[in-house]
């Protein structure tokens, strides 16, 4: 039998008053009702409706109360706002104790507003003490003194105990007072419903298995919508699998495009398998226990006017900042400059707007200032990316990049915000360039939190590198231009809030400089920038350069102390220069007074001798002093290569640098290959 809403209502309170539920239990079903409806929808409603099917209360009572003050919260919801707002204002101390409360699994609501949220469970909590007293009153009151008078009218005594009028009292009356017929049970079953504990958990299974059962369908397409709305351009799958009993996510061809040019990829992976934590998710967290991809490709394109088509998708970060900068200095930076000043504004993040927000009048909006999306993936494990560098600027005439392969690449521990990582990230990857097998990289880097910041310690090394082939990627950063030679790199580099320190090892063969003609080395002369270049090239023509160098500086722009040692190398190879000279001259000389046939034959007036003799010596010693200032310390050509000196024996056992070069180079990205060889450490 349908009734007009009125009398449904009024029909559903009389059940509820004449129910064998104490005025306590039905005050408190009202008050858990004020907790589900002042706040915004969420799951948080699941923890007082859990509560008020658990607990023998008035479950129709707490449906009643949840509709009411869903429609008191329309009218209460600026105030709540104003509420929350200043309980989280820095000032009070309340911010960080609410991010740490709603990142905490089944406490905290999905897609909730912080300053409304917060404010609205604070004038539940003020007013469910006064309305739990309020409504136990009126039950108390219904009970004793007009359920008392109306039994005492006529038409009541009438009724009761008649055949038939069942049905009257029910629509009318709300049924008969059971709090006088049905004593309610005893012991923990008055507080508990005893079927609700065995019926929430089948019922919460239920919901489980049918969200298992669903969910797959879409949950590749809500994968992609989410990936798509965070990073700002289209992303697309082939096909997609998901189970809810274990959280795996497996993705086919997964392809972030680029916005400028749709018809081409930025990256795609030809599968992706995620490894999801579930109940993290009720938490509003995603937490990725595995990620592993086996094989990626990632496309990085200068582009015409000098930007990268890495910067095209401008979601969450200060790309405005980077364009401006981009419009006036990009095709004038080379490729470190760019990405240097890209990672920069990467860095400043900007929130994503959210795409719906029911509660946007209210101002604020849904997350906390200055937020991070609360991410974290414990293992990222990629097996190759391939990553290929096009060049499409004016100035490019020197063919395409070499391409750049990563053959392992491990992130573990990767949490946003820092709060939630329980242990240091680390970064490990290695990789070789182009199609050399003998060119490659190493690098592992772990990053720590501190009362200062982040600390980064970061371990690199790299063999072998073809520098004429890099010329557009240091073209504007170094003061001159390499026509030949092969880099190798090994060091440590270590930020800790402000400042960076590390050591860094060169090894540079077969290197052959060009100075600039508009810029000078270490803001030296011109004429002397130019001596040093000479220098640096003629020592590199006999031995390979090897020199270490200190990195000191700031955070944010560490610098690589190692002009003192190139100026020694340019110095030195000017010495061996003027050696080579000198003594060209002096055997020329020589050469020259035997045809004349020599000296020993001249006589000489006793009386001179003495005197030839002592100058003789002097002029000796003035040489010998001369030619150990010039020379003090410093190698013969023949000793650094290897071959022996005259006074050399020969059993000698030191390794030459024809024997110690390969060593270096073979142990440089395996660094752990030389604890196994105890001579061959000792040699180094």
């Amino acid at each position: 039998m349908l009734l007009p809403v009125p009398f449904a209502w009024i029909k559903k309170i009389l059940s509820i008053l004449k129910s064998n539920l104490s005025p306590n239990q039905i005050a408190f079903a009202f008050t858990l009702g004020i907790f589900a409806g002042l706040p915004p929808m969420g799951l948080h409603v699941l923890i007082p409706a859990t509560l008020a099917l658990l607990f023998r209360c008035s479950f129709r009572a707490f449906l009643i109360s949840l509709g009411l003050f869903k429609l008191v919260s329309l009218a209460l919801a600026p105030a709540s706002y104003a509420i929350g707002k200043w309980l989280l204002d820095t000032q009070r101390g309340a911010d960080a104790f609410w991010r740490w409360l709603f990142h905490l699994p089944v406490v905290a609501p999905m897609g909730y507003s912080r300053y409304l949220l917060l404010g609205s469970l604070v004038v539940a909590l003020v007013l469910a003490i006064p309305i739990l007293l309020l409504i136990r009153w009126l039950v108390r009151r219904y009970r004793a003194s007009f359920a008392t008078r109306v039994s005492s009218w006529r038409v009541s005594r009438w009724l009761k105990g008649r055949k038939g009028t069942g049905l009257a009292q029910r629509v009318l009356a709300g049924g008969t007072t059971k709090y006088e017929s049905a004593p309610p049970p005893r012991g923990i079953f008055r507080v508990i419903r005893r079927e609700m504990l065995i019926g929430l958990p089948i019922l919460y299974a239920v919901a489980y298995l049918v969200a298992a059962i669903v969910i797959p369908f879409f949950a590749g397409t809500a994968a992609t919508s989410t990936v798509s709305w965070v990073v700002g351009t289209d992303v697309a799958v082939s096909d997609s699998s998901f189970n809810l009993l274990t959280g795996g996510l497996t993705l086919s061809d997964f392809t972030i495009q680029d916005p400028d040019a749709p018809d081409e990829n930025l990256i795609a992976v030809p599968e992706l398998k995620v490894d999801v934590g579930l109940m993290p998710l009720v938490a509003d967290r995603l937490v990725l226990n595995s990620v592993v991809i086996a094989d990626a490709e990632l496309h990085v394109k200068r582009e015409a006017d000098g930007t990268l088509n890495l910067d095209n998708p401008s979601s969450g970060w200060n790309a405005k900042g980077y364009l401006e900068w981009a419009a006036q200095y990009a095709g004038s930076v080379d490729w470190l400059g760019l990405l240097r000043h890209l990672v920069d504004y990467l860095g400043q993040w900007e929130p994503l707007a959210p795409r719906e927000d029911p509660y946007a009048a209210y101002g604020g909006g849904r997350t906390f200032p200055d937020y991070r999306p609360p991410f974290s993936i414990e293992r990222l494990e990629i097996g190759r990316i391939l990553v290929t560098l096009d060049d499409e600027t004016a100035s490019n005439t020197d063919g395409p990049l070499p391409p750049m392969t990563m053959l392992e690449v491990e992130i573990s521990h990767w949490a946003f915000p820092a709060a939630l990582r329980t242990e240091p990230i680390q970064l490990s990857l290695r990789g070789q360039w182009g199609d050399d097998p003998d060119s490659g990289f190493r690098l592992s880097a772990t990053f720590a939190p501190s009362e200062r910041g982040v600390v980064t310690q970061v371990e690199f090394a790299l063999r072998r590198i073809d520098l004429p082939r890099l010329a557009r990627v240091y073209a504007t950063t170094l003061p001159v231009r390499i026509e030949s030679g092969w880099a190798s790199v090994s060091g440590f580099l270590r930020f800790d809030g402000e400042s960076a320190e590390g050591e860094t090892s060169f090894l540079l063969e077969d290197l052959e400089l060009q100075a600039s003609s508009d810029q000078a080395l270490f803001g030296l002369p011109y004429e002397t920038s130019e001596h040093v270049v000479e220098g640096i090239n003629r020592y590199a023509a006999d031995v390979p350069i090897v020199f270490g160098a200190l990195i000191g500086g700031t955070s944010d722009a560490p610098e690589l102390q190692w002009e003192a040692p190139l100026l020694q190398i340019a110095r030195e190879g000017l010495m061996m220069a003027g050696r080579r000279e000198l003594d060209r001259v002096i055997e020329e000389l020589g050469g020259r007074v035997d045809r004349l046939g020599g000296i020993g034959g001249i006589p000489l007036d006793p009386s001179f001798e003495q005197i030839q003799q002592q100058t003789e010596a002097a002029a000796r010693e003035v040489i010998e002093d001369a030619a150990g200032r010039l020379f003090q310390d410093f190698p013969l050509v023949q000793d650094l290569t290897g071959s022996p000196d005259v006074g050399d024996t020969e059993g000698s056992d030191e390794a030459g640098l024809s024997d110690l070069l390969p060593d270096l180079l073979e142990n440089l990205l395996n660094p752990s290959s030389g604890d196994d060889n105890p001579d061959a450490s000792a040699s180094d």
